[in-house]
């Protein structure tokens, strides 16, 4: 790793590291909640993909795409609508999640349900994988809504344990989902963190698509708009109750996307509130990014960043220079004894 003085860095540079990751990794707007999970893998090697432009696609992610593609290809047809603002981005977004929600009630299952709300004040969207009404394993009068992410294996086995990454990330969608459904979020507050006019009527191709949608059914004033698509997904969301604690993880066969089987655990609030906390200190800048601890030191075989990381270099250095300590302490109790 290249070492300089900060009087040989060039002043943009310096201007885009004093800027916190939200700052300098996302333009101060929007997050994902992929965002927040992958941190609990290494917060260093995220950083470094930040750094870098983000993660390139590996085969095994393109496989996994395909496979998600086709899990919800099963449930509803998918169109392309041409978008020239911003506003048509986010109109289609919010289509999306109104249309999951009625795909909930009508096919009892939803899959890719757009969500979103704050986080300690930072913006996060995420999409869910799926969402489903099913009993689950104790004795209740109703079913419950299992939230659900899918995750590709290229081995033919479900894992022995749910990875921290994955559970935060379930857990994330989990509170996002209910925050929606109770209702607390303030969608002023989303247009102007986004700087998006909620008055803009969207371009003609999702205009046509909205009102034959909402127009008849929602108001006869129904504007084509961020405004009024965004009072539907209030009313969406007031015909559901909050998910269930349990959530899933189903694993799926790379090879041929057969179904190996789920693996189930509880959500966690406090769990997920230290770890939001945390991770919140990184994105605004108020802490650096660390790096695994010594017993998770085998995460660092397969990365990329591994001979330049400055986290590791460092334990390593930590780590002989407890070793020549230790011996200098062993050879001085040797000599006392033979003196």
């Amino acid at each position: 790793m290249e070492i300089r003085n900060n009087s040989d860095v060039p002043s943009d540079i310096k201007n885009q590291e004093e800027k916190s990751p939200h700052e300098r990794f996302r333009d101060s707007k929007s997050l994902s909640v992929t965002d927040f999970s992958s941190l609990a893998w290494c917060e260093l090697q995220q950083h470094y993909f930040f750094i870098a432009g983000g993660r390139k696609e590996t085969l095994a992610m393109k496989i996994g795409s395909e496979i998600h593609n086709k899990l919800e290809l099963q449930e509803h047809d998918i169109i392309s609508i041409p978008t020239h603002t911003k506003e048509d981005i986010w109109g289609i977004k919010l289509y999306n999640l109104i249309f999951g929600i009625d795909s909930l009630f009508i096919n009892l299952k939803t899959r890719e349900l757009p969500i979103f709300g704050f986080v300690s004040g930072l913006f996060v969207f995420g999409i869910i994988d799926q969402i489903e009404m099913k009993p689950v394993f104790d004795d209740i009068s109703r079913d419950e809504l299992v939230i659900s992410d899918t995750k590709t294996r290229t081995k033919q086995y479900i894992p022995k344990y749910v990875p921290p990454s994955v559970k935060f990330q379930l857990m994330l969608y989990k509170k996002l989902f209910d925050e929606l459904v109770q209702g607390t979020f303030d969608e002023m507050k989303i247009f102007q963190t986004l700087d998006l006019n909620p008055d803009l009527e969207f371009s003609k191709e999702l205009a046509n698509i909205v009102n034959i949608s909402y127009k008849e059914k929602e108001m006869k004033e129904f504007k084509p708009n961020l405004r009024n698509l965004m009072k539907v997904v209030i009313n969406s969301f007031g015909k559901v109750w909050k998910s269930c604690n349990i959530l899933e993880v189903n694993y799926k066969f790379q090879k041929d996307g057969s179904d190996l089987g789920s693996k189930y655990f509880d959500y966690d609030e406090n769990q997920l509130d230290n770890y939001l906390e945390k991770t919140v200190k990184y994105w605004k800048g108020d802490r650096k990014p660390e790096g695994v601890p010594i017993e998770d030191a085998w995460k660092c075989q397969n990365c990329e960043f591994a001979d330049n990381c400055e986290w590791r270099l460092n334990k390593i250095k930590e780590r002989e220079q407890n070793k020549r300590a230790l011996l200098e302490i062993t050879n001085g109790q040797s000599k006392l004894r033979l003196n």
